[in-house]
């Protein structure tokens, strides 16, 4: 009787820990968000996707660089190796996405999907506007 009751005091700290550590996740990404919000054009929390994972991440954009970071990784984009920008209601995979729409962007071989909330898709496309490879590779090198 006493090892079940160990066994369900386990599950019940474990899902106690789970619950903690995604809700300061939400502060962790909001803390991402104000240290890039000086040098940036954009910032704004979303999610990156990787296959069917979904990592929430703080998501920057300035003249030069595109950066998805949360507290296990820090990465960035060049936006001159970027050449399509396109912003869509599903994930390539086909699946739907509620509450938002799918940043998509393509660097030669390699798509990063990031799902943007509603509210800043708009400011998203001023600061990264929809483009296809045929415009990016017309475009002058500045």
């Amino acid at each position: 009787m006493m090892t079940y009751l160990s066994i369900a005091a386990f599950v019940v700290v474990a899902i106690l820990g789970w619950n903690l550590y995604r809700r300061l996740g939400v502060d962790r990404i909001a803390q991402f968000n104000d240290k890039r919000r000086a040098g940036s054009r954009m910032v704004s929390p979303g999610e990156f996707v990787d296959g069917n994972r979904h990592l929430p991440v703080a998501l920057a954009v300035t003249q030069s660089m595109f950066f998805y970071e949360n507290a296990d990784m820090e990465a960035s984009l060049d936006l001159q190796w970027v050449r399509e920008i396109e912003y869509d209601t599903q994930l390539a995979t086909g699946a739907r996405v509620d509450g938002g729409k799918v940043l998509r962007l393509r660097c030669f071989s390699q798509v990063f999907e990031f799902v943007i909330p509603n509210d800043v898709v708009a400011r998203w496309h001023m600061m990264l506007p929809p483009r296809r490879a045929i415009e990016a590779a017309a475009a002058p090198a500045a």
